[in-house]
């Protein structure tokens, strides 16, 4: 079933009483605080429901709060739309774990979501609870029926596109598999960002896809997306939004060799925070973020003509984190 057909479903009440807690879906509308678009950015969220967390879709203090998580993102009606950062469900996204988890939670913003693809989009072989994944994971078959165009599947998901000041840049970053189009110095999917990097006339750009340079977590940074850094910073780029670590972290601006940059520099955002479950950060990994919170919720971001605001905001509606920037010239 497509997000469409589901979002149908909804309406009908027929999945969200799967649930306790669940909120209605808000009627689709373009969200802006003062004429300035205002979006929402997210990941990793919606648990396996064999997860002995579970607990009827309730979760813990620590994992499965996808319940809680979105229907905090839906009290927002500010937000007109949503970066969906990957890792949509777990374990390994079959669509009868979207019917009982993700749908009737996260699924009720899909009508608002531009999704990139996680790496359990494309989890093969036997998930964490000896199940086995979908066939089609190899290419992320069920996440792309799911998301239908939304989720660009002409070009296996990479698109971009505008949102007042902004150009916003999906990318699909799980490198290797099948018809992604890598993400090497030249590689097609790198080749198609400069070429998008050198057409746009906005004076704001962001990017967003699943899995992050700087992580805070592991050995500190995954060298695979390097070279997307350097095309974005070459091409004056202000903001990158990454799930794939479940917690919240904001960086301060940096160039793609990880020096702090306060004239040029990226400022990174990981928002794995949509609810499967929850990690402590590495103090030992360098570099270190600016701020870092184990804690479910989302970053909201409002687009002005010529820089950001940003909060991060927990479950309870609590704001534990404000930045914000001005945009490079370009």
């Amino acid at each position: 079933m497509g997000y469409r057909a589901i979002q149908a479903a909804l309406a009908t009440g027929a999945l969200v009483c799967a649930i306790s807690g669940i909120v209605p879906a808000p009627s689709a509308s373009v969200a802006a605080v003062n004429g300035d678009p205002v979006i929402a950015a997210v990941g990793d969220m919606a648990c396996d429901r064999s997860d002995r967390a579970w607990s009827s879709g309730k979760g813990t203090s620590t994992h499965c709060r996808q319940a809680s998580t979105s229907n905090r993102l839906l009290a927002d009606s500010s937000v007109g739309t949503v970066l969906g950062l990957g890792d949509y469900q777990y374990d390994c996204g079959d669509l009868a774990d979207y019917a009982v988890s993700y749908n009737p939670t996260w699924g009720r913003l899909d009508s608002m979501m531009d999704p990139v693809a996680g790496n359990h989009e494309y989890e093969t072989g036997v998930d964490a609870f000896g199940a086995h994944c979908p066939s089609g994971n190899t290419a992320a078959n069920n996440y792309f029926d799911h998301f239908g165009a939304a989720a660009h599947p002409g070009t296996d998901g990479h698109f971009s596109f505008d949102l007042g000041s902004w150009h916003l840049i999906a990318l699909n970053a799980n490198c290797s598999k099948s018809k992604v189009g890598g993400c090497g110095p030249t590689s097609p999917q790198t080749r198609w960002l400069k070429a998008d990097l050198a057409a746009t006339t906005k004076p704001c750009v962001a990017a967003f896809w699943h899995q992050p340079l700087w992580t805070g977590n592991g050995t500190g940074r995954l060298l695979d997306y390097k070279s997307w850094w350097e095309a974005l910073y070459a091409a004056g780029a202000d903001v990158v939004l990454n799930g794939h670590v479940h917690n919240y972290q904001r960086y301060a601006p940096r160039n793609p060799s990880g020096a702090v940059d306060t004239r040029n520099g990226i400022t990174e955002y990981i928002v794995g925070t949509g609810g499967e479950s929850l990690v402590p950060l590495k103090t030992s990994v360098t570099p270190q973020p600016v701020i870092a919170k184990r804690t479910f919720g989302y970053l909201r971001m409002t687009l002005h003509p010529n820089g950001w605001e940003s909060r991060f905001i927990d479950t309870t509606g609590a704001v534990l984190d404000t930045s914000g920037g001005t945009c490079h010239p370009r």
